[in-house]
């Protein structure tokens, strides 16, 4: 077997857990921290936004890192890093302690063990199986956001939360460290190999090596082509995430079944990265772009207009399959276009302008539903802003696939 199946497997693992941690099972955590220390859901969700500005300006210089750097020596520093946060949140006795905590190391985490380290790994071994490399990779995200909340929440039930994390302490880098540190190589020129097991290096693969110039991306319209359909997708599939149980139980559904709309959109999430990583070498990448932002924004716009179970189960069911199909479509593009020598980097950047743009579109969701007292305002202006980065991104032209 290719040894770039194995950094597949174990950036899967590291992706999985991570995201599964930091993002998934926040919610999980702070609940019983709020009751606890009397704090409300505005105050608990600074963690988030305090973490994501930091992410805004780490990011673009961890990528460069993961140029330039031992990725198996940054992974396993991260997974420590994550632990150490996890011991830290267990000793915390205020709400801003946590958030302190939260913001100053997640940025970190969330970049090396997420989409900007563990893509730019994968990307480096695969030339023409990378779309596929990058959705099975994606899948972690779905598999880790299944398991690791229900693991933290029986841990809660049993244990309370602060033991909880600190068993979580202990489990994340007793299962990282190793496998990072035995399997992880930078690229396979390193181990005397070549992308995708070619017994040659394929014409047009572009430059593994970490000394490739960085473009000016920043005067390139590829590159805000390319970040305005993503940030987007991210701001409306994070909104959607947050508002869509609170939407249900505002239109008579029971908590149980609104629950069961989060289940439904995981599943979905993690059929649909299948199905790309099934389907990636056939798949036109902008084309899967594009799908996506339908996907998410006919949904929304139905939303409005009907009220049913049956539709919102529906709508859970397109939001999951476009998360599965443009984070790894937004990989592949990246280094389809960039090449795999400056990924990272380009990823970083592209961060900057992606996060913001989920910064502004969750509040923004629920400041529209405390004006308006419905969310028909805000999911009709992300119906929109689907519209417009189809348009932008459209006109994108992206390189075939090498050989």
């Amino acid at each position: 077997m290719y040894y770039g199946w194995r950094v597949v497997a174990v950036s899967m693992l590291v992706f999985g857990l991570s995201n599964g941690i930091t993002a998934y099972s926040y919610g999980v955590l702070v609940l019983p921290m709020g009751s606890e220390f009397g704090a409300g859901r505005g105050e608990l969700m600074l963690g988030l936004t305090a973490s994501s500005l930091l992410s805004i300006l780490f990011a673009p210089a961890l990528g460069g890192l993961m140029d330039k750097g031992q990725a198996r020596l940054l992974f396993s520093g991260a997974a420590l890093l994550l632990g150490l946060e996890l011991l830290l949140i267990s000793f915390v006795t205020s709400v801003w302690a946590f958030v302190a905590v939260f913001a100053l190391t997640t940025p970190v985490i969330s970049t090396l063990l997420g989409p900007v380290g563990t893509n730019t790994v994968v990307a480096r071994w695969f030339s023409r199986q990378r779309a596929r490399a990058l959705g099975i990779l994606a899948m972690g995200t779905s598999i880790g956001g299944l398991l690791v909340p229900l693991l933290l929440q029986t841990l809660i039930d049993n244990v309370g939360w602060r033991e909880a994390c600190r068993w979580m302490a202990l489990l994340v880098p007793v299962l990282l460290v190793p496998f990072a540190l035995l399997v992880i190589r930078n690229r396979p020129e390193d181990m005397g190999l070549h992308p995708d097991g070619d017994s040659a290096a394929v014409a047009g693969t572009g430059a593994t090596g970490a000394a490739a110039p960085m473009p000016a991306v920043f005067r390139d319209i590829a590159f805000w082509r390319i970040s305005l359909a993503v940030g987007v997708l991210m701001a409306a599939f994070t909104a959607a995430l947050t508002n869509l149980v609170p939407f249900a139980v505002g239109h008579g559904v029971t908590g149980a079944r609104a629950a069961a709309l989060m289940s439904a959109l995981a599943l979905a999430g993690l059929t649909g990265k299948l199905l790309f990583s099934v389907f990636a070498t056939r798949i036109d990448l902008k084309l899967a772009l594009l799908v996506a932002l339908l996907l998410v924004g006919l949904p929304l716009a139905s939303l409005t207009v009907w009220h049913t179970y049956a539709v919102m189960v529906a709508a859970s069911l397109c939001l999951g399959l476009a998360s599965g199909a443009f984070l790894p479509a937004w990989s592949a593009i990246v280094a389809r276009i960039y090449g795999p020598a400056v990924f990272g980097r380009v990823m970083g950047r592209m961060q900057s302008v992606t996060i913001p743009l989920v910064m502004i579109g969750t509040p923004a969701t629920g400041y529209l539903f405390d004006v308006t007292g419905s969310y028909d305002v805000a999911f009709l202006v992300f119906t929109v802003a689907a519209a417009i980065a189809m348009a932008v991104l459209l006109p994108l032209r992206v390189p075939p696939l090498p050989g």
